[in-house]
Order: C-alpha cells, then structure tokens, then sequence
C-alpha cells in the first residue's frame, strides 16, 4: 500500500542517488547575491590587520 504524502516542500527538493534529498539552491536569496558577496569581500578584506592574514569567508547553508 503507497500512499502519497508529499508536501510542496517535498516537491522542491531533489532526490539523490543514496536516498537523501538534495536542498534546493541558496542562489536565490539575497544575502547571496554576487553584488552582495563582493561587499562583504571587500569589507573583510578592509577590516583584516596585517596584511597576510587571510580573510575569512563564512559559507551558511
């Protein structure tokens, strides 16, 4: 017996290989941007003191 329950957040998430859903891309968000990526770039690398320390770039999912 199948009984179908899937939501619409069901839906909008992909099925992978092993059995896991894949979450749908962050790309659409705004925090996310291209144009706001470049700002906190350059903001970071305007706080970072020396120099040679890296920047730090924080990836949130």
């Amino acid at each position: 017996m199948t009984t179908d329950t899937t939501t619409a957040r069901d839906k909008s998430q992909k099925r992978t290989g092993a059995g896991a859903t894949a979450q749908p891309t962050d790309k659409k968000l705004p925090e996310n941007s291209k144009e706001n990526l470049d700002k906190r770039l350059d903001q970071a690398a305007e706080e970072s003191f020396p120099g040679s320390d890296p920047v730090s770039v924080k990836i949130t999912k």
